[in-house]
């Protein structure tokens, strides 16, 4: 026969755990009300910008010069922070730091460290002088890596035109076992770049420039002649014949009403890496000319860059899908190569 008192001293327990669980719930929720709401936006870390940093001397036909890079430091950082390396157009002979996209906001306000740097212009000295600098400066980014905070094993290059194809060739040497000298580098992301300077010509759109008649040419500035006549020198200068294993992955951005580079070039590098098993995406940016990475258009939200996407990894780069291009979608890129996964142990 039941207990009458055990069971109403079992309901007193319970009438007793739930009001305790009642009342800690209660402060729970009221503590909470009042933690301080976040902002609707978070305000931007502060960048530190150091300018005219030395990180080499060279030989030019002026002289030794000096070659310098602006370094743009997220503060404060409790990580040391990945590195991108922007390389500015210019042909090869009027390129000059300042010349690009807003570093600090794209991307050192997103915890990024970028570097602007220099390298010799093709007046002063030619092939392979240009890539012997950006070299350089990943060699001095590694070494001053303790002192600024710079995670020296995820460094990435960013760069457009003539600078998007140094990108590429060091991207590419780093990755070479007879390239000790060169620092290895973890993503590429090239805007309209040459990759093969026999065929610039051939891959012009029509109305575009063709250089292989012309002595004003940049590539012919950049060799110290006509492509054509220095076969060799002209594929040491071409990423496409540079591709090897264990190439970076690499991220083109052409515009594909590109006159001055045409977008066949972007494919032919997309192709020979897609052949050689690594990963590479195109991106065909429609209606765009040349250079649009040194405007602000192609961050306007309300007119944006429509794009035609191919990647290794669809089909073996024989799928494609419409993306709206955004810097959003580039940082993506290198947040995919440079950061750290926590899931990817």
């Amino acid at each position: 026969m039941n207990d009458p008192s055990a069971a109403s001293a079992a309901f007193r327990d319970l009438a007793a755990v739930r009001a305790h669980n009642a009342t800690v719930t209660q402060r729970f929720m009221e503590g909470l009300s009042k933690e301080p709401k976040p902002a609707a936006t978070l305000p931007p870390p502060d960048v530190r910008v150091l300018r005219d940093m030395v990180f080499g001397r060279a030989d030019s036909a002026e002289g030794e010069v000096e070659l310098r890079m602006n370094l743009y430091l997220p503060t404060p950082s409790l990580l040391p922070a990945p590195v991108i390396v922007w390389l500015p157009g210019g042909g090869w002979r009027m390129q000059r730091r300042g010349v690009g996209p807003n570093l600090i906001r794209l991307f050192a306000q997103r915890g990024y460290a970028m570097a602007d740097i220099d390298y010799r212009p093709s007046t002063g000295a030619i092939w392979p002088a240009q890539l012997d600098d950006v070299t350089a400066a990943l060699r001095h980014l590694r070494r001053i890596a303790p002192e600024y905070g710079l995670d020296a094993d995820a460094i990435g290059l960013w760069g457009s035109s003539s600078g998007a194809h140094l990108a590429v060739l060091a991207g590419f040497a780093g990755a070479r076992p007879d390239r000790t000298d060169a620092p290895s580098v973890r993503a590429v992301a090239a805007g309209y770049p040459s990759t093969d300077l026999l065929c610039v010509s051939e891959d012009a759109l029509p109305g575009g420039i063709l250089g292989d008649q012309d002595p004003d040419d940049p590539s012919w500035g950049l060799l110290g002649g006509r492509p054509a006549d220095l076969p060799d020198l002209a594929r040491d200068a071409s990423p496409v014949h540079q591709v090897g294993p264990g190439a970076p992955p690499v991220l083109l951005l052409h515009g594909d009403a590109d006159l001055v580079i045409g977008p066949a070039q972007a494919r032919r590098l997309f192709d020979a890496l897609v052949t050689a098993g690594a990963e590479a995406h195109l991106l065909l940016v429609h209606g765009v000319d040349h250079g649009f990475l040194n405007t602000a258009a192609w961050e306007n939200p309300e007119a944006p860059y429509r794009a035609t996407l191919h990647s290794s990894r669809d089909a073996m780069g024989t799928g494609e899908r419409e993306v709206v291009l955004t810097p959003g979608l580039v940082e993506r890129f290198f947040d995919r190569h440079l950061r750290g996964d926590p899931w990817n142990g």
